[in-house]
């Protein structure tokens, strides 16, 4: 019924593409179908605030929607933490509108995990081993994993492959069936399979996801009008918890926030 519904306000949303003028792209931290059940209720509810369409984009990988966002093709977009840092580089006038408030916190973490019976019991270990990440463009499958390999002297030469499995949920079957001896892991989806994998290590906090606009291409004053629509939304809401239960809000977000994410970045 929930994946019914979520169908049912896509069809609605796409009667009015031809008309739309704003495009929420959403990168894909898993499968095409999940997202646009998670994302679909809060793109209604902005086309509904701002009273004008809004249509949602899912990425086919990372780089399609940070590519759209600096292009100006995308106008908003839900992007990882990283890539919040690197679109701005490649575009100044593309910023954080809003980011995730989680349990309470700004801030999520990265973990390096192993299956549950594996022999290894930290990154150190991983010389000679096969290791699984996400997208290129993912902080916590990617950026911090690499981080906290090289910080435990494991250069990805060290490794005795490596491979890019495209989304976190990639991550964890390739940990889980052996094709990979360990990986780099979301903390929401490392705490939910708590009871099947080990955690080699935990990051310190990273910036929670943000929404980022690309403000020359939308307008300032439109984009702040997204940003305080968002930032206002009750806590809880449906549109919210819908991206994850454990999300409460949106709060206002600046790239001075993702300081720490440009710093790893310029470690690598």
């Amino acid at each position: 019924m929930k994946r019914l519904f979520a169908a049912f306000l896509l069809i609605l949303m796409t009667t009015v593409t031809a008309k739309a003028d704003i495009v929420f792209g959403v990168i894909p931290l898993e499968d095409k179908e999940i997202m646009t059940e998670k994302f679909t209720a809060l793109t209604a509810y902005l086309s509904s605030h701002l009273g004008e369409p809004v249509t949602l984009k899912i990425g086919s990988n990372y780089d399609e929607i940070e590519t759209g966002l600096s292009n100006g093709t995308i106008h908003i977009a839900y992007v990882g933490p990283s890539g919040a840092v690197k679109v701005n580089k490649n575009n100044p006038a593309v910023f954080p509108l809003v980011k995730v408030v989680k349990g309470g916190s700004p801030f999520y973490k990265s973990y390096v995990i192993a299956k549950k019976d594996s022999p290894l019991n930290s990154p150190a270990d991983l010389k000679g081993k096969i290791f699984a990440f996400g997208d290129k463009g993912s902080t916590s499958s990617y950026l911090v994993p690499k981080y906290i390999l090289a910080k435990n002297g494991v250069a990805l030469a060290d490794l005795k492959g490596s491979k890019l499995t495209g989304s976190h949920s990639n991550v964890l079957k390739a940990v889980l069936d052996g094709s990979a001896d360990a990986g780099g892991l979301k903390e929401s989806l490392a705490l939910k399979n708590k009871d099947k994998v080990k955690f080699l290590e935990i990051s310190k906090p990273i910036p929670n996801f943000p929404i980022c606009a690309n403000v020359k291409a939308i307008g300032k004053e439109k984009a702040k009008k997204i940003q305080a629509i968002l930032a206002a939304m009750p806590e809880k809401s449906m549109e919210i918890t819908a991206i994850s239960k454990k999300y409460d809000k949106f709060a206002k977000a600046s790239i001075a926030d993702y300081q720490i994410i440009g710093a790893i970045m310029k470690k690598q």
